[in-house]
This record gives structure tokens, C-alpha cells and sequence, in this order.
């Protein structure tokens, strides 16, 4: 039987979820998820963003209890922002804790944090919304050239409060620095995630989007996650199948199980909802 996995999940312990770990488990087995992955923020310079190891090692025995009553399996990980000038603080914290996978991303460019909406709206203002495009996807480039990481998270992010279907970004115009990217992932081997949350936002579909995606595979970049991106247990594993149909219209036919930041590729098929 096929069972879908969400690789990106968030818990209360950072500010901007309401989810406990047992609530986002417990939402997940509901809807026939094999495994899950609990990837908390860790973004330095910013303490309610941070999950310490004290918190993930309390959350890994509650994993291995809700895993056996469940029937799920949850893996932990990190949400790690990248930082050029705190490297150092970045390594120690991945060296603290036996992590099954790291998240990278890039939720800041030039001091805005482009995930929240005043943020972007300022930079968009401030310098364009197509060299915010550009310099959100050189910040991305850094982060999976220093190989710090095992996925990075929505490549595109910069979609979420920058256009509307109305009124896109258009592709060809930062295509030069998704190449970048591209090629930085390839010759680092860190892989990326299909994130399914930009479906409930304006963008309408997964980060990256449909352009992107089809580069990626040109280029051979992997492994490949599909995560919810979810801070509500409602959302734990939404909008996964249509994250799953994307990858296959773009020409995936494999996604990664992660564990110990080891991954294994697996055919499609065995990732996707009974339909």
C-alpha cells in the first residue's frame, strides 16, 4: 500500500506554530502518512525561532512513544537558517544532536525576512520585485554551496507575498539565478524540498514552481522531500498530493527517505495517495 511522507512539519516550540508534536503526529496517521518529520526553526539572532537541543531530545523520546501507539514514524530534524557571518554557532548546532534530516533555508535577504509579509512587501518596495527575486535566489545559492545542508527549503519563497496570479513575476526574469541555484545544489549534493504550502498562498502552487522544477531535473539535482511546510495540525500533510503530481509532471520519478541525514530513493509510487 502507497503512504505518502511530510518531511517539514513545525511545533509550538518556535512561536509561529500552534501544533504540538503529539497533535501534528496524531493528524498525520489520521490521514495515512508513513512517516513525518518535526523540522522546528533554528534561526540565529532570534530566541523564539530557536529550538535548542534540550527541546529535540525531549521531542525524540515523545517520538519513539507516539510512534509505537501511532503507527507512524516521526523523524526529527531543523529548519536551519543560513548565516555567512555565524558559521561556526550554524556547525555547532548541527553537530549537537543526531539529526535524521536538515532543512536549509534562506528567509532573509539584505536584513528582511521575506516569509512574513511586511518583510517582503519592504524589499519589494525598496529595491524591486525583480531584484528581490534575484537576491533571494543568490541567498539560496550561499546557503546550498556551503553543503551544510541536506534539502533546501522552498527555493522560490520570495512568491509568497510578491505576486498574484494576477500580476507574476516573470520566470525568464530571474531564471539566470534559479540556474545558479541549480547548479550550486547539483555540485554540492544537497538536494531540495517540493514545498506544498505556496498552494493555500497566492502563488496557487508548490515552491518551487513549475519552471523551476523542470530545471532541477534537467540539471539532476537531488534527493528530492515533499514536506506541508504545516504550523496547524489541520495542515500536516495538506496539499502533499498535489506537491507529488508536480514532481511527476516535471519528470521526478523518485523521493528520499531520510534517517541519521542518510537518504534512500524510492519510486513515486510508493509515496502517493491511494486515489
Amino acid at each position: 500500500m502507497s503512504r505518502p511522507t511530510d518531511y517539514h512539519l513545525h511545533s509550538n516550540t518556535t512561536e509561529d506554530s500552534v501544533a504540538t508534536v503529539e497533535q501534528l503526529a496524531r493528524a498525520a496517521a489520521a490521514r495515512g502518512f508513513a512517516e513525518i518529520a518535526v523540522t522546528d526553526h533554528f534561526i540565529l539572532g532570534y530566541d523564539n525561532y530557536r529550538v535548542t537541543v534540550e527541546q529535540l531530545e525531549a521531542h525524540r523520546a515523545l517520538a519513539k512513544e507516539l510512534g509505537g501507539k501511532l503507527g507512524i514514524k516521526i523523524l526529527l530534524g531543523a529548519e536551519v537558517d543560513y548565516f555567512e557571518d555565524r558559521l561556526p554557532e550554524i556547525r555547532a548546532f548541527l553537530d549537537s544532536f543526531d539529526f535524521d534530516i536538515v532543512i536549509g533555508a534562506a528567509h532573509f535577504v539584505d536584513g528582511r525576512g521575506i516569509a512574513a509579509e511586511p518583510g517582503a512587501k519592504a524589499l519589494v518596495r525598496d529595491i524591486g520585485r525583480t531584484e528581490a527575486f534575484r537576491r533571494s535566489l543568490r541567498a539560496v545559492e550561499r546557503a546550498a554551496r556551503s553543503g551544510m545542508f541536506d534539502v533546501m527549503a522552498h527555493l522560490d519563497v520570495i512568491r509568497k507575498f510578491s505576486e498574484t496570479p494576477e500580476d507574476r513575476e516573470p520566470y525568464e526574469n530571474y531564471a539566470e539565478e534559479a540556474e545558479r541555484v541549480a547548479d550550486a545544489l547539483a555540485e554540492s549534493g544537497v538536494g531540495f524540498e517540493v514545498n506544498c504550502r505556496g498552494f493555500s498562498h497566492s502563488t496557487g502552487g508548490q515552491y518551487p514552481g513549475g519552471e523551476f522544477l523542470s530545471l532541477l531535473k534537467s540539471r539532476g539535482v537531488g534527493p528530492v522531500t515533499v514536506g506541508s511546510d504545516a504550523h496547524t495540525a489541520r495542515d500536516a500533510g495538506a496539499d502533499i498530493d498535489r506537491g507529488i503530481d508536480a514532481l511527476r509532471a516535471a519528470g521526478f520519478d523518485r523521493l528520499a527517505r531520510f534517517e541519521r541525514r542518510r537518504a534512500t530513493l524510492a519510486p513515486l509510487e510508493e509515496f502517493e495517495f491511494k486515489r
